[in-house]
């Protein structure tokens, strides 16, 4: 047998070369791959850990929390009055307390609506949704308790001061000791125990059936608001004219 081209011989050799090359950097990209994904999920475990865990942060007072605005009574499918009931203009607000959004409008326009309701222009009916996950639920059904408890318009303001937050049932009860110096003994089973769980389900429906897909979603007066196009100045506008018809 007549020996093979040294040509062939060294193509040969380089190709397994190239071989062997390639399996090593496939190893080096999966070991790299396995520890980053070792790392972003330790990242993730310690940042809801965070969120599961950390305490509420402080929530100053506003002169609307001080209103005087009575104890709420619930009715299944129907939202949280948070103002005077003898208002002469109503807002309705859906939101989620899980809703990034929904805390943006809050710190955009919640000033403007509390001044409202402080004068008594506005009451807001509020229909807390809860899709997102099981802290929109848990929030819902708290904030339910602290509006039958008589402290909802406080509440309903620290709840999206510390948006970022899981809601276990210790921070929801920190968080009203915050808001009240002393809630009542029956808000924090209230909480533990999930009363208004049922109450949470039928906002909802309501919303569904009201054809409200998304959070925020304000109407003014039974008119549905494109919030993208509002800005405070103007839907204070709207509520001067709304409220003086």
């Amino acid at each position: 047998m007549s020996p093979q081209p040294k040509g062939r011989s060294q193509s040969r050799a380089e190709q397994e070369e190239l071989l062997a090359s390639r399996l090593r950097e496939r190893r080096v990209f999966a070991i790299v791959a396995a520890a980053l994904v070792v790392v972003f999920l330790g990242a993730g475990i310690a940042f809801q850990s965070w969120r599961t865990s950390r305490a509420p942060s402080a929530v100053p007072a506003a002169a609307s929390d001080s209103a005087g605005f009575a104890p709420v009574t619930l009715t299944s499918g129907k939202p949280i009055l948070l103002g005077r009931a003898n208002a002469p203009l109503v807002i309705a607000l859906y939101e989620d307390f899980h809703c990034g959004h929904c805390a943006d409008f809050e710190e955009e326009f919640g000033p403007t609506l509390a001044a409202a309701q402080q004068t008594g222009t506005v009451a807001v009916e509020l229909y807390p949704m809860a899709f997102i996950d099981d802290g929109s639920r848990a929030a819902s059904n708290a904030m339910a308790c602290a509006a039958e408890a008589g402290f909802g318009q406080g509440y309903y303001r620290a709840l999206f001061a510390n948006a970022s937050l899981r809601w276990s049932s210790e921070q929801l009860t920190t968080l009203a000791e915050q808001v009240t110096g002393g809630a009542p003994a029956s808000f924090d089973t209230c909480v533990t125990t999930a009363a208004h769980a049922d109450w949470v389900q039928s906002i909802n429906t309501a919303a569904a059936a009201n054809g409200v897909t998304q959070t925020p979603t304000m109407f003014v007066d039974n008119q549905r608001v494109d919030i993208a196009t509002v800005t405070p100045a103007s839907l204070n506008t709207m509520i001067s004219e709304a409220a003086s018809k």
